[in-house]
């Protein structure tokens, strides 16, 4: 199994992962100590921590990967992108591929919200993603881990996610 394979399977094993009302925990306590030990807190959004614990975990035979996943990965989603790529341990770029993080920002605010990349190639224009803190009209104040459908390019939406790019696997 390839990185981006390995960063699927693990995004993939906590769909259905269901947070309790305003950010307050998990229902799933295992879950929930693998959030708190990647920096999540109460009340905090919680899919970039969701994106940092699956990279994590498919890096954690790399220690200098795991160092620049600490450093570089944090509760933010647009900053996260930004501390990533200015590393430049982790490429980033304009195209999805599977195994990346989708970074999204709401309009022009500095709110975000980060995806994992299932399948980059689903339909004209769509990829498939894996995403914390989400729910089935696609917000990024959901309360579950699940399997979205995502448009890749469109028109700068205001008031919607707009894509901002991708964090690539490296494969080691």
């Amino acid at each position: 199994m390839n990185r981006a394979e390995k960063i699927i399977s693990i995004a993939k094993s906590y769909i259905g992962i269901k947070e309790k009302t305003g950010n307050k925990g998990f229902w799933n306590a295992a879950f929930e100590k693998l959030m708190i030990a990647v920096g999540w807190y109460v009340g905090a959004a919680w899919c970039a921590f969701f994106t940092k614990n699956a990279y994590l975990q498919a890096y954690s035979d790399n220690k200098a990967f795991v160092a620049v996943i600490k450093n570089c990965f944090t509760g933010g989603a647009v900053d996260t992108f930004n501390r990533v790529k200015a590393n430049g341990t982790f490429a980033t770029g304009s195209t999805p591929k599977n195994g990346a993080i989708v970074v999204f920002r709401m309009g022009n605010t500095s709110r975000g919200h980060h995806g994992i990349v299932v399948n980059s190639a689903y339909a004209t224009n769509t990829m498939q993603t894996v995403e914390g803190n989400t729910n089935s009209a696609g917000s990024r104040e959901g309360d579950t881990v699940a399997i979205k459908l995502r448009t890749i390019t469109r028109d700068f939406k205001a008031d919607g996610l707009n894509v901002v790019g991708y964090i690539y696997p490296f494969e080691v």
